[in-house]
């Protein structure tokens, strides 16, 4: 896949276009890609929804399990996904973040062709774009708890992972690295102050970091990492 003038290509071909006319005026400067599910059971209806006039509701990509990918705005334009939401610095996300919402009822295992999908036009926008960080709904809302999607059956660390947008930032102080996100957890190493990680996957003041120098995978508390 590859982005071109802000819209997305596969297999050499414009993925299909559904335009929504629920976007804000100016340009979009894409940092991060948020996942969202539709709560939807079919794409048809997620579609014709967010393509509404007037629905307090977008995206710019939509996701359906078979695979089908649907664009609803350019990358450059402000899509209204995000709501009242809050990143590292950065607020109201809708101007950041490229919107991907799947055919997803909530709790329900994503398919392997939608997680596919995803990880190829991660790479795309990651090409196209300043890309930082892929995020789920769940870890940039306002105030913390108001969304659960894209939902713990969505792979983050994997889809992170396999599109190479991995988040570098560095230990505050020494650190207790864990096996699991918890203090009851045994501690794998000590990270020394300024350790450089690669984190994977943040959420509930725990985040899932990789220490590439020592080939090691585990948790620390997010308060001793920026």
């Amino acid at each position: 896949m590859e982005v071109k003038n802000h819209i997305l290509f596969e297999n050499g071909k414009p993925v299909t276009f559904k335009a929504t006319p629920n976007i804000t005026a100016g340009v979009k400067d894409p940092v991060f890609i948020v996942a969202h599910y539709d709560t939807a059971g079919n794409a048809t209806s997620a579609i014709d929804w967010m393509t509404t006039k007037g629905v307090n509701a977008s995206a710019d990509l939509h996701i359906d399990r078979a695979g089908n990918i649907t664009q609803l705005a350019p990358f450059n334009k402000i899509t209204w996904h995000a709501g009242a939401s809050e990143w590292k610095g950065y607020k109201s996300l809708n101007r950041y973040a490229v919107g991907i919402e799947m055919q997803n009822l909530g709790g329900q295992i994503y398919t392997d062709i939608q997680i596919e999908k995803f990880i190829a036009i991660s790479k795309a926008l990651k090409n196209a774009y300043s890309i930082r960080e892929i995020v789920g709904h769940d870890q940039i809302a306002t105030p913390a708890g108001r969304k659960v999607d894209p939902g713990r059956q969505f792979p983050m660390t994997y889809v992170r992972e396999q599109s190479g947008i991995l988040s570098p930032v560095y230990t505050t102080a020494n650190v207790n690295l864990r096996l699991n996100p918890t203090v009851y957890m045994p501690v794998l190493e000590v990270l020394p102050k300024s350790t450089l990680v690669d984190v994977l996957w943040e959420g509930d003041g725990w985040a899932e970091v990789y220490v590439k120098k020592d080939d090691l995978k585990g948790w620390v508390s997010s308060q001793y990492i920026r």
